[in-house]
């Protein structure tokens, strides 16, 4: 039974980890079942042994990815423990563009349904809020950051707006409207104490939404 269970779980991965690979190179839309099958050297009928459908497996594969994200995050948040609050906070934006970045490229095309996007919106406020919170209260206990009196809030806010507001995906998107959304968000941070939009922060933002 155990190996069994070992062996169907090897297979689960197999799916996952050519579904992710081809995800990222060609886009949700111009990936199918069939293209995963011939790629890992399966049959469509052992991947549909384990997953219903290509969005299934997508779904799976996001988690898995965000699972990756979330110990990236953690990991590099020790090693940056030095710094202050607000300098990690910084650093912290800089970092999660990078790592999301190949997110970013899998996404390309994907279905923007409501089930997609709360599952998406989901991941991101239960993986970066508490993380996002705890450097602002490290912030203000050391005083490079102003106190404020909700951090949790403002950190939840500050995913929402760069994840899905400042990226366009959700609304309406041009290289104008991201421009302004991020200088307004630079504005707002400052308003409740977190300057930490400075012009390389935002640059590097720009060049990602491009």
């Amino acid at each position: 039974m155990v190996a069994k269970t070992e062996k169907s779980q090897a297979m689960i991965e197999k799916i996952l980890s050519t579904a992710s690979q081809l995800f990222i190179h060609n886009g949700y839309e111009k990936t199918s079942v069939q293209n995963i099958a011939q790629t890992a050297s399966i049959s469509k009928g052992a991947i549909y042994h384990h997953f219903q459908s290509k969005d299934e497996i997508f779904f799976a594969v996001l988690k898995q990815r965000y699972q990756l994200m979330e110990k990236e995050l953690l990991d590099w948040l020790e090693s940056t423990s030095h710094l202050t609050g607000r300098e990690q906070l910084k650093e912290t934006f800089q970092f999660s563009l990078k790592s999301q970045k190949t997110n970013y490229e899998m996404l390309n095309h994907a279905p923007l349904d409501a089930e997609f996007m709360l599952t998406i919106i989901r991941y991101n406020l239960r993986i970066g809020t508490p993380l996002i919170a705890d450097i602002i209260k490290k912030g203000i206990e050391d005083q490079s950051i102003k106190p404020i009196p909700f951090p949790n809030e403002a950190a939840e806010t500050i995913l929402l707006l760069t994840n899905f507001w400042v990226e366009g995906s959700i609304f309406e998107n041009s290289s104008e409207k991201i421009v302004d959304r991020i200088y307004f968000l630079q504005f707002m941070l400052q308003s409740i104490g977190l300057d930490i939009f400075d012009e390389s922060l935002i640059q590097e933002i720009l060049s990602q939404s491009n």
